[in-house]
Formats: C-alpha cells, sequence, structure tokens
C-alpha cells in the first residue's frame, strides 16, 4: 500500500510539471460492480463489489479534445460458486490501472471517454486455492462520463469491459462504477 501511495504521489508531482491552466487533474474514489465467467458449466459466477482510487488527468489535444489517463488502484473481485454443491470461492484481483481515454469536453465541466486502460496485476487471492496465470496486462475497454457539479468536485461513471481470459478459468470480466472526483485546477 505504500508503494502505491508513493507511485500516485509521483504521478501527481510529474502533473504539476505541466502548465496546469490548461489540465484538469484530481483525485477519484469509488466504487464498482464486477463481474465475469468461469470456464466450468458446473459453476457461476456471482458479482462483487469493488473499490477504485487513484489520480486522473485530462489533457488538452485540440479544441474540445482531451486525453484522459491517470493511475488507479482497482480491484477486481468475483465469487465462483459450484452449482451442484452451493460451494462458494471468493476470488480477488487487484491492479494498478493506466487509464489511455479519448476524452470529448462539450462543456467545461462535462465530458464522455473511450479508450483503454493497462492494468497491472499487484496480486491474487482466493479462499480456497489459489488464482493460477493471472493475466497481466489487463486490458479493459472503458466508456464513461465525466462531470463536476461544483467548482472542484465532480463524479466519474464509467462502464469497463475486458474480453478473454484474466486467470486460469475466468474470464469476460465487465464492470460498472462510479467514482467521486476532486479536482485541482
Amino acid at each position: 500500500m505504500k508503494k502505491l501511495a508513493l507511485t500516485v504521489m509521483a504521478a501527481l508531482g510529474m502533473m504539476s510539471s505541466v502548465a496546469m491552466a490548461d489540465i484538469d487533474y484530481g483525485l477519484e474514489v469509488g466504487i464498482r460492480q464486477q463481474s465475469g465467467e468461469v470456464d466450468s458449466n458446473l459453476a457461476s459466477v456471482k458479482s462483487q463489489m469493488g473499490f477504485q482510487f487513484g489520480a486522473t488527468a485530462h489533457f488538452p489535444i485540440s479544441g474540445a479534445w482531451h486525453m484522459r489517463t491517470g493511475l488507479l488502484y482497482t480491484q477486481r473481485p468475483v465469487i465462483v460458486e459450484t452449482d451442484a454443491t452451493g460451494d462458494e470461492n471468493k476470488i480477488s484481483m487487484n491492479y494498478l490501472d493506466v487509464p489511455v481515454a479519448l476524452m470529448y469536453k462539450f462543456e467545461e465541466y462535462a465530458g464522455v471517454f473511450a479508450g483503454v486502460s493497462l492494468g497491472l496485476n499487484l496480486d491474487s487471492d482466493a479462499e480456497v486455492g489459489k488464482v493460477n496465470d493471472v493475466k497481466s496486462p489487463l486490458t479493459p475497454i472503458i466508456f464513461g462520463a465525466s462531470f463536476k457539479f461544483a467548482p472542484q468536485l465532480g463524479a466519474t461513471l464509467y462502464y469497463e469491459t475486458a474480453s478473454g481470459d484474466a486467470a486460469d478459468g475466468l474470464k469476460n470480466y465487465r464492470a460498472v462504477g462510479a467514482n467521486l472526483q476532486i479536482t485541482f485546477d
């Protein structure tokens, strides 16, 4: 956790060296509902709530077009339930995400974005057994909207989809989330 905090602080330090008049940057913290699929016909996946927090920035490219990036700690938990017995196995995979998205700001305080996120696996854990062959980097596609409802307070709503394997037997991760955003501009 200390390494993550230092990484976020370093990212904020790098952002402060660029002309701040044009950059909208801040901190985000929020919740996400995570789901996925398993390879087995004898088991199913229950969605789980996870957290996401970190720093983001919107860099102007041309006119209303911006690049949205940052560093985000993202939890991607699920529960795998054996259909015949009802036994549950809680699986947790945590990532450091670097989103890279193209954002269109149709107002000074609102915009929509689409892109990918480079998810680097930090750790994985299972209540029963072990999570094998965790894919890193995981590259989900993200779609979302970001808006401010006060000068330095806003929200980000997003949908994320990562088709293909996430780990041995786990695939097709999906998430919807909402983050509270505190900006420094």
